[in-house]
């Protein structure tokens, strides 16, 4: 008798767990196709995150998309402890902090809103994060870098460009 129960109950967590998370996902293809082109880092400190950065490289993601020709453009996601002061000097106006590509400062960055379509569509989007789209001039190579100043400790992420077609 207890063998049944027992193969019954061992029967029924089978049964319950042949259906994966992933029959279920309904991502879009463009949430799929981020995902490669997405990465994360994170400055810490005695084991306490100072800085969260998450970067998506959308010249991969969107090759077509002449707005992204003759740059390297990428939606940052920054999170920086403690960062709750006025808006002209917290996420990437922070003067402790300093984003870089190469070693190269931006040439352009423009503030994303909490309800941009965009945010719905990139991973590792949380609400904690100031989000940016990035420009760069073009470049070869993309080390993608977030110092800060006081420690001079930084953060790399190094990306792949696509291959052209």
């Amino acid at each position: 008798m207890k063998r049944v129960l027992i193969c019954a109950a061992i029967a029924i967590a089978l049964v319950g767990c042949g259906r994966s998370a992933f029959f279920d996902f309904t991502g879009s293809a463009t949430y799929a196709e981020a995902l490669p082109h997405t990465k994360r880092g994170e400055l810490v400190d005695r084991f306490e995150s100072k800085a969260l950065i998450s970067a998506s490289y959308l010249n991969a993601i969107y090759p077509n998309n002449k707005d992204y020709n003759g740059t390297e453009t990428f939606l940052i996601g920054l999170y920086i402890a403690n960062d709750f002061s006025a808006k002209e000097k917290s996420g990437l106006n922070n003067p402790n902090y300093s984003l870089s590509l190469n070693g190269d400062k931006p040439s352009g960055v423009q503030t994303v809103d909490k309800n941009d379509p965009l945010l719905k569509l990139m991973p590792l989007v949380n609400r904690w994060s100031r989000y940016y789209i990035v420009r760069f001039a073009s470049a070869k190579k993309l080390a993608l870098s977030l110092t800060e100043a006081d420690t001079n400790q930084s953060i790399v992420i190094s990306f792949e460009k696509p291959l052209a077609e």
